[in-house]
């Protein structure tokens, strides 16, 4: 297993996006950091995670996939704390 860290920017406002909610939750245990931040525990290598995502984003939205490394630091996140320290 892996954790990777998913970033995005979904500029448009009027779009639903609970089915990029959904897929995000599909990927495996994760937990949402900030307000468009997950973190992933997952065996999906990022460039499948950014491709399986792309799906449920518009053209001008930004998505960031990143594999995390195991050394974090973090100040009120939306997540439970010892979630991430076990997930990290």
């Amino acid at each position: 297993m892996y954790c990777y860290i998913i970033t995005l920017d979904l500029n448009n406002k009027e779009n639903d996006y609970s089915e990029l909610v959904k897929a995000i939750k599909k990927l495996g245990n994760c937990r949402k950091a900030l307000g468009s931040c997950w973190i992933v525990e997952t065996t999906v290598k990022s460039n499948d995670i950014a491709r399986y995502l792309s799906n449920y984003i518009e053209d001008d939205d930004r998505l960031f996939v990143g594999k995390l490394s195991g050394e974090a630091t973090w100040i009120n996140v939306l997540c439970e704390d010892e979630w991430l320290k076990d997930n990290l």
